[in-house]
């Protein structure tokens, strides 16, 4: 069973949007499975581009709890090494994609799932009592220096810091204020929103928006190309022991949870 829906719209202003929309009840975590399904979207996306994307999910819930801990806690270092490169990978793709990419933020959108929503150009969040956060740090972890410039670049420096060090998650109503979304709607609307936006964007033409934004995501570009993945800690710390000290005990609870 799919993980994800891609599906194609025909706007009446006859802009060719792309709906991605996880699919993977109740959270939408990012598996290992769910990861090859957003890599093979991708791929699809690049062969037949659309004007825009619309990355959503199902249900009302959860936009992404962000990595599966339950999937990848007990993997050893080659295999988290290979899933962190594809990770890298599929969210450094969809954040330099050149055309309008929109996020239809439904839910709790926390870690890895709000990194997701971060790569977007514009993030509208549904109404209502969600979280969102980047509390890589409570569990002892760094983000990996590609995704940290993502963010950079979504927030600002100043945003940056506040949301990163502090590790904190963030009511609904703080998002705007943060950087994390740009607009809040009704969750009636929310997709139509998101689309519409999407639509408004794809009129500008492609080569101008393309150029603007390769500008806007310059710095982060340069931070990318200079430094590489070759000397990133991020698997010496997911491998730390204090790291999966806190890591285990955040399982423990996915698990009682699961199981209650």
């Amino acid at each position: 069973m799919s993980l994800l829906h891609l599906e194609r719209l025909r706007s009446d202003c006859g802009q060719a949007v792309a709906v991605l929309r996880l699919d993977r009840p109740p959270a939408h975590a990012i598996s290992r499975g769910l990861l090859a399904e957003l890599l093979g979207a991708l791929e699809r996306i690049d062969r037949d581009p659309p004007r825009a994307l619309v990355l959503a999910a199902t249900g009302e819930k959860f936009f992404s709890a962000g990595l599966d801990l339950l999937d990848l806690f007990d993997l050893d270092r080659p295999a988290l090494e290979t899933f962190a490169r594809e990770l890298n990978d599929f969210f450094l793709r969809l954040f330099r994609l050149p055309f309008p990419v929109v996020a239809a933020v439904s839910g709790h959108a926390i870690a890895g799932g709000l990194i997701l929503s971060l790569t977007a150009d514009r993030r509208i969040l549904a109404r209502g009592e969600h979280l969102l956060g980047l509390n890589e740090g409570q569990v002892g972890l760094a983000l990996p220096g590609p995704l940290f410039e993502v963010v950079r670049s979504a927030l600002g420096g100043a945003a940056a810091s506040e949301a990163l060090l502090e590790g904190k998650n963030y009511a609904a109503a703080d998002a705007i204020r943060v950087g994390f979304v740009h607009e809040m709607v009704e969750r009636t609307e929310l997709e139509t929103q998101a689309i519409r936006a999407a639509e408004r964007m794809a009129r500008v033409p492609a080569r101008a928006f393309a150029r603007m934004k390769t500008l806007l995501h310059g710095d982060a570009e340069a931070w990318i190309q200079r430094t590489g993945e070759t000397t990133d800690p991020f698997l010496d710390i997911w491998f730390d022991p204090a790291t999966r000290e806190a890591m285990e005990r955040a399982r423990d609870k996915l698990l009682a949870r699961k199981h209650s």
